[in-house]
């Protein structure tokens, strides 16, 4: 059963749907961070437009309130290749513009009294192995302070922790609460959002929505996995992340657990995991290893992966021995779009006013938000730092069943990956090889 912690746990409220024609000076295609976020500074930018969010299902259906709730400065591609691709200051200014983002959402949504949970903890990468703490000890920077076995243990009590790295610049939250709270504050200041409203085709100043036109002068394409393909033309791919949570946690477990600062986590594997304690004290946790689906089909199946769900619990246990008599409530998963070279983009067009955002590759609840910043300060007109994803030029996927076979094979090289870590205890031959060819 595909039950999210996170929207368990909220209310929402029906909105209609679109019933007629209409117009309106900006259309929002999606109703998930990227589309929220980009009526959000369209607004603050100019008050008197005209906005509109179409959304197929309701808000927060998607990634933006399935996800693991870090509001991280992390970005899809490694900071090297940033460097070489954009150059230093474009890089520089990325990194400037994500840590402030992550500071932004926790400012407004204090500023709006927003139940969403929101704690800026800091992240912590754990190493349980020497070859993962060989690997970890590279990624010190300006950034990144590197954590002894004891400093980190006294963070996070993980079983066999062997040393980490940490970061102040993450803070954990409720995202599905950040899309309700969002959605209620722009509808309170006129946006219209319409939801079980499919939007069939884009074209030129206009929509056909549930088969009605919807005049417009600019129109943002913020769909992110659940882009139809005829839009994209073979440049994103879904993949799946898969999630559980557990029941609320008793104080003596919180205690040995430690971490009262909330900050996220993750171990150093070459398969991601992500997890953190969440605002009502229990254990959340997360990570990839789903098959990808011939043709990029979207698959519900795969959501509810309980091949993968038993991983995860298998993990939490691993890491915190004393949740073995612990219930896990809640298991769910979803969708996040994944471009070839795992590049995010911004793309805008001020002839046909056509825009389209997303790429994030799960690092989209800071990242989203930035990019719709900086959409709106260009369709305002404003100048903005050089950013990477800006008018970024994405690839496309090779043919099937190339594409199949090459992202399985991916996904199966990354478990056997930690294998030979845990076997070797040296950074992984396998991942040395297969990380260039797949331009992570």
């Amino acid at each position: 059963m595909n039950r999210s912690l996170w929207r368990n746990q909220g209310s929402i409220t029906a909105r209609d749907c679109v019933k007629a024609a209409n117009s309106f000076d900006v259309a929002i295609i999606g109703g998930g961070f990227s589309g929220l976020w980009s009526a959000y500074h369209l607004k603050q930018l100019q008050p008197s437009l005209k906005i509109a969010i179409f959304e197929q299902k309701y808000v927060g259906y998607g990634a933006s309130g399935r996800n693991g709730g870090w509001a991280s400065a992390e970005y899809p591609t490694s900071n090297s290749r940033l460097i070489k691709e954009h150059g230093v200051q474009t890089y520089n200014n990325l990194r400037k513009s994500l840590i402030e983002s992550i500071d932004e959402i926790g400012q407004i949504a204090k500023s709006n009294a927003w139940q969403i949970e929101y704690a800026k903890g800091g992240a912590l990468v754990f190493a349980t192995n020497k070859a993962q703490l060989t690997r970890i000890s590279s990624e010190i920077d300006d950034e990144h302070k590197f954590l002894t076995k004891d400093q980190a243990s006294e963070l996070l009590n993980v079983a066999n922790i062997k040393g980490g790295i940490y970061t102040p610049h993450c803070a954990a939250l409720n995202p599905f609460n950040l899309t309700q709270s969002l959605a209620k504050y722009l509808e309170s200041i006129g946006v219209k959002i319409f939801e079980e409203s499919k939007v069939e085709e884009i074209s030129d100043k206009a929509l056909l929505v549930n088969g009605h036109r919807i005049g417009c002068q600019i129109s943002i394409r913020a769909t992110e996995a659940f882009t139809a393909r005829k839009w994209i033309a073979n440049q994103q791919i879904p993949i799946y992340s898969l999630m559980i949570a557990t029941e609320r946690l008793p104080s003596e477990i919180l205690t040995q657990i430690r971490n009262s600062q909330r900050a996220t986590f993750q171990e150093a594997c070459n398969l991601i995991t992500y997890a953190q304690i969440t605002g009502d004290n229990r254990l959340a946790i997360g990570g990839r290893g789903s098959r990808y689906k011939l043709f990029s089909h979207l698959s519900e199946r795969s959501e509810t992966d309980v091949r993968m769900h038993s991983a995860l619990e298998k993990r939490a246990v691993k890491w915190f021995p004393q949740l073995q008599s612990v219930n896990f409530e809640y298991r769910w998963g979803g969708p996040i779009a994944l471009t070839r070279r795992w590049q995010s983009y911004l793309n805008y067009n001020p002839i046909t006013g056509q825009a389209a955002i997303g790429g994030y590759v799960g690092d989209g609840v800071t990242l989203s938000y930035l990019v719709a910043k900086t959409l709106a300060q260009i369709i305002d007109g404003q100048k903005t730092p050089d950013l990477p994803f800006v008018n970024q030029r994405i690839g496309r996927w090779e043919p099937e069943p190339i594409r199949y076979l090459a992202v399985n094979a991916g996904f199966k090289a990354t478990v056997v990956a930690d294998f030979e870590e845990r076997i070797t205890g040296r950074p992984s031959l396998i991942a040395a090889v297969v990380d260039p060819l797949i331009n992570r």
